[in-house]
């Protein structure tokens, strides 16, 4: 590759050109660096230079990276989700609850802090700013409430959040390699600490009666004992349908979930480990009998939650534990309620995993550790008993004996 300085005689200015070969029609690129003087030029090409010889240089790209990250976003959702009106395609890459995610992360978090970055300026050491920038301060954040937009503070980001964010970037980062947008991903020099391990917040059983006293007859005891009851997830909640309800067989079937997509709710399939059929216990069944006579038995094709969606619900939860002055937890939590219950009183982690609707055993094991690490150390103690039990019956034996012999041998 050939480089050349030279200074202009109109304006004095240092100009270095580069060729950079020949494009796919034949015609000669080259790079062009100016400068107010010959030595600035000579470092600008040194360092083009360097880069050319090992691999590095990328070129001219004008894209921002919001820009970059907007495009990458409609090739794999397969559409334009910034317009206000367009059609998600069945075969796009991405589902739509992964696309609406995706989107979130450009509007709220990349875009307002990025905002004219160019791609190739992103570093290792930008990335490093920009999470300790999340995980740092708080945010504001508008949600409807009535009619009316409200402004809430958002607290910083937890390292989790930090992790999936970075999960997105470097997927999209391998994809402008890819298209030779990028020589290499700046993710891989990040270095985040590790993942907070999970542990459910749940309530004992004391606390829990609480609740059901408190919701007793209520519409919101239906989603507190579809959660405690049988596991569900809100959306799963949400989606249930009353011809999902069979009251004489007491069997709920879970085949769809609500959840929110671009500001409409949307009845989503569910993978196939989520698609489940559970026995329900009588109480639940009773409970939801009473609470469809009640509603003058509505058509079977009704939600059986009407009153509130996925986010309201969780919101509605918060503010119900407020009222009767409980602990918080999330409607989640009762989920994690279900499933201690279900592993402390012997059911197999296998039919709880699939009553749970989860795609493989290990996720309930990982994810409830704490418990069966409890179980592992409560049979461990009643082994012991067993153990312990017939060592102090055979030293009971030996003291008979002992004081056997002293009597045999008693000189009188």
């Amino acid at each position: 590759m050939k480089a050349s300085i030279y200074q202009r005689d109109e304006d004095k200015k240092w100009v270095g050109q580069i060729e950079l070969g020949r494009d796919n029609k034949g015609k000669r690129k080259r790079k062009v660096i100016y400068g107010g003087s010959k030595k600035e030029v000579e470092e600008k090409v040194n360092i083009v230079l360097y880069e050319l010889q090992t691999d590095q240089y990328i070129g001219d790209s004008k894209d921002t990276l919001i820009e970059f990250l907007k495009d990458y976003h409609r090739i794999c959702s397969g559409c334009d989700m910034w317009k206000s009106k367009y059609i998600y395609p069945d075969s796009a890459k991405w589902q739509k609850t992964t696309a609406e995610l995706f989107k979130m992360y450009i509007d709220v978090h990349f875009e307002p802090y990025f905002q004219s970055t160019k791609l190739k300026d992103i570093k290792a050491i930008t990335l490093d700013a920009f999470y300790n920038n999340k995980m740092s301060i708080e945010r504001d954040y508008k949600i409807k409430q009535g009619n009316k937009m409200v402004t809430k503070k958002q607290k910083p980001l937890s390292i989790n959040s930090v992790i999936k964010l970075n999960k997105f970037l470097k997927a999209a980062f391998n994809y402008a390699i890819v298209n030779d947008q990028l020589k290499k991903n700046p993710t891989s020099g990040v270095k985040l600490s590790s993942p907070e391990k999970f542990s459910p917040n749940v309530y004992d059983k004391d606390k829990f009666f609480k609740l059901l006293i408190a919701v007793r007859g209520e519409d919101e005891e239906i989603p507190v004992i579809l959660g405690a009851g049988c596991g569900l997830r809100r959306g799963e909640m949400c989606g249930l349908t009353w011809d999902n309800i069979d009251f004489d067989k007491k069997v709920i079937t879970i085949e769809k979930t609500q959840v929110r997509f671009n500001d409409n709710l949307e009845k989503m399939p569910k993978n196939e480990t989520s698609k489940r059929t559970i026995i329900a216990p009588d109480y639940v069944i009773d409970t939801l009998r009473d609470y469809y006579e009640r509603k003058n038995n509505p058509p079977k094709l009704e939600n059986i939650i009407t009153r509130w969606k996925p986010q309201s619900l969780s919101e509605m939860f918060s503010n119900l534990l407020k009222k009767h002055n409980l602990d918080q937890i999330r409607l989640h939590d009762l989920r994690h309620y279900n499933a201690v219950i279900m592993l402390h009183n012997g059911i197999s982690d296998k039919v709880a995993a699939e009553r749970l609707g989860h795609s493989n055993v290990s996720t309930l094991r990982e994810v409830y550790q704490h418990v069966l690490k409890e179980m592992d150390e409560e049979a461990a103690n009643k082994i012991n008993e067993s153990i312990s039990f017939v060592n102090n019956k055979e030293k009971e034996n030996k003291e008979e004996t002992k004081e056997e012999l002293k009597r045999s041998f008693k000189i009188v």
